[in-house]
């Protein structure tokens, strides 16, 4: 199966490895590479080729709507349209396209690698064999599909981005070391990592955008982003793959 795959690092790249590893063709873009036009237009006949889009661009609500738009209408007829409904419910992401039967939701989190299961969630568009095909998609990779209720943020990624934002607002309030905050919540609740390392995996610009999606569709304070992490989004320091978030590391960006 050929695969167009597009969206922010660092998940596109482990995605396209374990698509590479199951011997599909992926043609993979990152979003930001886009604002050229040479590869704008790579992306474009890509998309007019493939048998499954898959996209992940969580970072703001306008650069997510332009992404999705310009791939879709560049699909052939009932290819599916994977879509993280992370920033935004599938239901909603499909109501941007010229044909919302073909988009189906799903939920992943960096790093994908360690983990076994996808939050599976159709729109309320979304025809029953293109969600039996992204179903089958995802169970050839290697993952357990959780089928969960359609929403932005669906449920693990909700709850992680939640509680980073927790740990970022007590980060600020008591001054207390990063590492400390992180073993605290390691040691307390026998967690595989600490909040703001995670935030660093996953990239703040994406825990920024999933906040303030999960605001917009939800309407409660505690997904306001605590202002700390703005300020981090706003400095360039997204994390690992720009070698600087709440701890520093080799930058996977030139």
């Amino acid at each position: 199966m050929r695969v167009l795959i597009v969206g922010e690092v660092p998940f596109v790249d482990t995605l396209a490895g374990l698509c590479r590893a199951r011997d599909h063709k992926v043609d993979l873009f990152v979003a930001d590479d886009l604002q050229d036009q040479d590869t704008l237009d790579k992306m474009v006949r890509a998309a007019t080729r493939c048998q499954l889009a898959i996209e992940s661009l969580n970072e703001s609500q306008a650069a997510k709507l332009w992404l999705i738009e310009g791939v879709e209408v560049n699909l052939q007829r009932d290819v599916p349209l994977l879509v993280s409904a992370v920033s935004a419910s599938a239901t909603e992401i499909a109501s941007w396209t010229d044909q919302p039967s073909r988009v189906v939701g799903y939920g992943l989190l960096p790093p994908i690698a360690l983990t076994e299961k996808v939050e599976f969630a159709p729109a309320l568009q979304t025809d029953f064999e293109i969600a039996a095909r992204a179903r089958r998609f995802w169970e050839d990779l290697g993952f357990e599909v959780v089928r969960v209720p359609d929403s932005a943020g669906l449920v693990r990624p909700r709850m992680v981005c939640a509680l980073i934002n927790e740990a970022v607002k007590l980060l600020a309030q008591t001054g207390l070391p990063v590492e400390e905050l992180d073993l605290a919540m390691q040691n307390g609740l026998n967690a595989p990592r600490g909040p703001l390392s995670w935030a660093d995996e996953i990239g703040l610009d994406v825990v920024l955008g999933t906040l303030e999606g999960l605001l917009r569709y939800w309407g409660h304070e505690r997904y306001r982003p605590a202002p700390l992490l703005r300020q981090k989004v706003y400095a360039g320091h997204l994390g690992k793959k720009t070698g600087r978030g709440f701890y520093k590391y080799d930058p996977l960006l030139p």
